[in-house]
């Protein structure tokens, strides 16, 4: 029983850094492309597309709102990796999160 639970902590931590690494991974893709959206905007501002660049703007914003959404998940991860050895700890935790209950 107690092999099993630290089976689950570690392949938790395990999984739960791999996460993280991934999150950030796609939010350097993702500023590398808001850097070059944002470029893309000043220049259509200066040739007088303003058309363009409007819409050019609302795509930048939604690409900032999934940037915001990697800061919060990535934060939950770390928040959760940090958590794991007081969840370990617990007698008393759900059962859908439970090493020991049946597969």
């Amino acid at each position: 029983m107690k092999n099993r639970r630290s089976f689950f902590v570690l392949a938790t931590r395990r999984v739960l850094t791999l996460a993280i690494s991934r999150i950030k991974l796609l939010q350097n893709k993702r500023d590398l492309r808001l850097k070059q959206m944002r470029k893309e905007i000043a220049q259509f501002l200066q040739v007088g597309q303003e058309a363009i660049a409007r819409i050019r703007v609302e795509h930048l914003i939604l690409e900032l709102n999934i940037m915001a959404t990697y800061d919060i998940l990535e934060l939950f991860c770390k928040f959760v990796h940090a958590r794991i050895p007081i969840i370990e700890n617990q007698n008393d935790h759900p059962i859908d999160i439970s090493a020991d209950s049946p597969s």
